[in-house]
């Protein structure tokens, strides 16, 4: 089970998206006009995986994750 949680907000504001992801983040588009913000030194961070995140896109994910409209 993965400590790590999907946030699903519709914002582009920098400082709430290093809130929820922790730090600095990298931005994964996603289908139906979605983007999945992400932090960017998660395994660097030995931040927990993230199951449900990882699934969504087909590659590890760690931490906690927001996902907007563009």
């Amino acid at each position: 089970m993965s400590d790590a949680n999907i946030y699903y907000q519709d914002t582009q504001d920098v400082k709430t998206i290093q809130r929820i992801v922790g730090g600095y983040f990298t931005v994964i588009p996603l289908a139906d006009n979605k983007l999945m913000y992400v932090n960017e030194e998660g395994e660097i961070r030995r931040l927990p995986f993230n199951d449900s995140a990882a699934n969504m896109i087909g590659y590890p994910i760690y931490g906690n994750v927001l996902i907007s409209n563009i």
